[in-house]
């Protein structure tokens, strides 16, 4: 992705010191593990700062295998989802560039596990002022642009593994693959507040229609979720970062042989994204 700055860059978890660690030769040999294509072991982790402590073992390989983190991915970003996993706030976890594809990739699912697919949205960093952004208005003034996302996350959890919020707070958010459109610059939106939150998007099969979102399912506003990345101070976030900003639907199981697309709608101006699965 050479469009992608080398931007997101993590710093210490608030509370890692007390927590209850995993061992950290687990966390790293089951991150050498998934990079190698094998499912994830259970981290036996009890509480989100948990969770947290672990992660810091598992990302610590994933950067010495796959280079610094471009982004982050924020997950659980609606009310829903948070009970369904039994936490009270998002979840975020660093992005790497060898898993982000252009838009009309041939995307093999080799070496996933349990990947799905969703439609998803991302927003640039444009400016490093986002790191004191405290309104709406000042992250949109820091964003660079919007751009159609397609992210397939992979369940890689070994059998019978339940995935409870800690244990996805331990690995990131299990994402694996994401395939990202050409964007339309915040600039050029009239209205960005109002136009974000009112952004539509049409997942299709085949070029059937599998579902459809808008910008309010992102915590109510897409913009909030940076803010709440922003507060809870675990990225550092540079011009270039790329933010994953969460699920616009359900997620749908990956099969190969399949053409997605998800087109979207946004200050009355179009945006696509598309891929092809292969075996």
């Amino acid at each position: 992705m050479k469009s992608l700055i080398l931007g997101a860059i993590m710093l210490p978890f608030a509370g890692v010191a007390v927590a209850a660690c995993p061992d950290v030769s687990l966390m790293q040999n089951a991150a050498r593990g998934w990079i190698a294509g094998q499912r994830l072991p259970d981290p036996l982790v009890r509480t989100v700062e948990e969770g947290a402590c672990a992660y810091a073992s598992f990302r610590s390989v994933l950067e010495a295998e796959l280079g610094a983190p471009v982004g982050v991915k924020v997950g659980f970003t609606s009310k829903p989802v948070q009970e369904r996993f039994g936490v009270s706030e998002p979840v975020a976890g660093a992005l790497f560039a060898p898993m982000l594809l252009p838009d009309g990739a041939r995307l093999s699912l080799k070496g996933g596990r349990d990947p799905f697919f969703e439609a998803d949205l991302v927003v640039t960093v444009g400016s490093s002022a986002i790191m004191q952004a405290r309104t709406r208005e000042e992250v949109a003034a820091a964003l660079k642009d919007v751009r159609p996302f397609i992210e397939l996350p992979d369940l890689a959890l070994q059998k019978d593994v339940v995935p409870t919020g800690p244990l996805m707070v331990a690995y990131g958010v299990t994402p694996w693959r994401g395939v990202l459109g050409r964007g339309i610059p915040i600039s050029e939106l009239r209205d960005p507040i109002a136009d974000l939150a009112a952004l539509t998007v049409n997942l299709k099969l085949d070029g059937k229609s599998i579902g459809t979102g808008s910008g309010e399912m992102l915590m109510g506003h897409p913009l909030d979720v940076v803010l709440w990345l922003v507060e809870q101070g675990g990225y550092e976030l540079k011009p270039g970062s790329v933010i994953s900003l969460g699920s616009l639907g359900r997620l749908h199981s990956a099969q190969p042989g399949h053409r997605i697309e998800a087109e979207y709608r946004v200050g009355g101006k179009p945006m696509k994204v598309g891929l092809v699965l292969v075996p």
